[in-house]
């Protein structure tokens, strides 16, 4: 199959109600129909090895409310693979202190459309940063007209 845009695999707690809290908000976006959406544990994703699903990605969302063991596993790959990583949180719920060490600028949301605008901004700025799965290492500061 095709690439389409970039591929963006969610990490998130297993405990959590994934389907109507992540997938279902970002499934309604239509900026990110035009990005394979990697979702872990999906009907066609719940059987296969994560590390394989992760491989893939070009840059991940990470939602860190209420995280269980295989969460941390994922997140450590995230982080590890050097790709961008967009971490998120519930307000009301919020996330544990450790995860602020591990990870830059974890963006709080209240509802739905403030989860999607995040991720959609977010794809948005990344999508050209990373080329066949390699994040491009190149950052462009300005540009000098003539």
């Amino acid at each position: 199959m095709e690439k389409r845009g970039s591929r963006v695999y969610f990490v998130h707690s297993s405990k959590s109600d994934f389907n109507n809290l992540i997938y279902l908000p970002v499934l309604r976006s239509k900026v990110l129909a035009n990005h394979t959406l990697i979702f872990p544990d999906s009907e066609s994703n719940n059987t296969k090895y994560f590390k394989d699903l992760m491989e893939t990605a070009d840059m991940f969302v990470v939602e860190l409310t209420d995280p269980d063991t295989g969460f941390n596993l994922e997140l450590k790959n995230a982080i590890m693979s050097k790709k961008p990583v967009l971490a998120l949180a519930q307000k009301g719920i919020g996330y544990d202190e450790k995860y602020e060490k591990l990870l830059k600028n974890v963006v709080g949301y209240s509802n739905e459309e403030e989860l999607r605008y995040f991720v959609e901004k977010f794809v948005e700025t990344n999508k050209d940063r990373v080329i066949n799965g390699e994040v491009d290492p190149t950052l462009v500061l300005g540009v000098i007209d003539h």
